[in-house]
């Protein structure tokens, strides 16, 4: 962020006219209307042009916020009705309206008991940084910022509107949330937010698995992830995250490797790398990813650990593709996490080097068997059985030596292995 930057004399004006219809409904009905959150942060950033998405609090209950938007939409969204939201469809744009609101939180909950509130000073408090504690009027364009989120950007400092403990135990979640803005917007966090967090840190319990794989692929999907990673564990959050304490040698390995590529798949592969197959299943399980994302995450991991045990050959490098199951994305994720590694650096990059000339003659992933189970039988006078499995395995082996054959070959080589096949 430049050095002297007056975001307060941000220009909203293609936002505010983006939804003008609405801010002059609700003005005539005698209501008050405001940006609110992300659309008025990132607009300070240097966000161009009106935003796609736009958020706004107003004094008016969720029944009038109905009304006021039925005329004017293409679309209306009425999910959230009950805890004061009203989506729109407003020309290009989705517009989500919500009542101002004050929140009650239960200590075993991280879900308030939501009241309506005609503040909005108090429904600014209740955000969670004060980058997102923002409003713009929609009548004069006016920044209200009563907790100094337009300060904090120009300071690069993320800090809570209430007392981070306070705010912290509301809602845990806020505190990973604090990890990913911290890398996202090029923050530090305020001391007093770190120790916080790490006060709080066993509040994280209370948030559902769900929740928390959602943040840790959020974190992982912004630009050098790495400082947001190194703010859970200073917080001591990372284990809880993770469920087991990593090893301070291991962390920071996993941190090299995570800022090391842009792709937040293989990101998830380099921070659980590290730890091993086991540790690596036990994560995804426990932060309940898909059994897609668990099988490529840990077969990706296992590839890696003996990628150095691997000749840079022809028959190697079909051995790799092989071993990944035919999955050329995931050889490519393999290698190109491989090349960040020193140990693996040169044989991922030699194996590369090797498929792409392959690639070249021949298909890599193979349409299926060299024969099918009934040539197989009709060839070798064989019954169903498991020599039939056997004889698919060798001329599996067979192909990944010498290469795609044909099926005069596939049988010759069959006939071959019957004969001196040991009895």
């Amino acid at each position: 962020m430049p050095e002297g930057h007056q975001y307060e004399d941000t220009d909203f004006g293609p936002t505010i006219e983006s939804v003008r219809s609405v801010g002059q409904a609700f003005a005539s009905a005698g209501y008050e209307l405001f940006l609110v959150g992300g659309v008025v942060r990132d607009r300070m950033l240097g966000a161009e042009g009106p935003s796609a998405d736009v958020d706004l609090a107003t004094s008016a209950r969720p029944d009038v916020i109905r009304k006021l938007l039925e005329p004017l939409a293409s679309a209306l969204w009425t999910q959230g009705e009950r805890f004061g939201t009203i989506g729109a469809r407003i020309g290009q744009h989705d517009v989500e309206i919500t009542t101002y609101r004050a929140e009650d939180y239960d200590p075993n909950s991280r879900k308030p008991e939501v009241a309506f509130g005609n503040d909005l000073r108090a429904d600014l408090a209740r955000r969670d940084f004060t980058i997102n504690a923002m409003a713009v009027s929609l009548v004069d364009a006016k920044l209200h910022d009563p907790f100094g989120g337009c300060d904090d950007l120009s300071a690069r400092r993320l800090r809570t509107p209430l007392d981070p403990l306070v705010s912290f135990a509301d809602d845990p979640l806020r505190m990973l949330r604090a990890a990913r803005f911290v890398p996202r917007f090029d923050l530090d966090a305020d001391p007093a937010l770190l120790l916080a967090a790490q006060q709080l840190a066993r509040r994280l319990d209370i948030v559902s698995r769900e929740r928390v794989h959602d943040e840790l692929e959020r974190l992982l999907a912004v630009p050098q992830p790495r400082r947001g990673l190194e703010f859970l564990a200073r917080a001591g959050l990372l284990p809880l995250v993770l469920g087991f304490d990593p090893e301070s040698d291991a962390v920071v390995d996993s941190f090299r490797l995570v800022d090391a590529d842009v792709d937040p798949v293989r990101r998830r592969v380099g921070l659980l790398l590290p730890h091993g197959v086991d540790a690596a299943g036990s994560v995804l399980a426990r932060l309940r990813y898909s059994t897609d994302d668990r099988r490529r995450t840990v077969l990706a991991i296992s590839l890696l650990e003996g990628l150095t045990e691997r000749e840079p050959s022809a028959a190697a490098g079909r051995r790799l593709v092989a071993d990944a199951r035919h999955d050329l994305t995931l050889v490519d994720d393999v290698l190109a996490i491989g090349h960040y590694i020193e140990p693996t650096r040169a044989r991922a990059d030699e194996l590369r080097a090797v498929l792409d000339r392959l690639l070249v003659n021949e298909p890599l992933v193979p349409g299926g068997p060299p024969l099918d189970g009934e040539t197989i039988m009709a060839t070798l006078g064989l019954e169903p059985g498991p020599m039939v499995g056997d004889a698919v395995a060798y001329l599996e082996q067979r192909r990944i030596e010498r290469g795609p054959m044909s099926s005069d070959e596939a049988i010759a080589e069959l006939r071959e292995w019957a004969v001196c096949r040991p009895a």
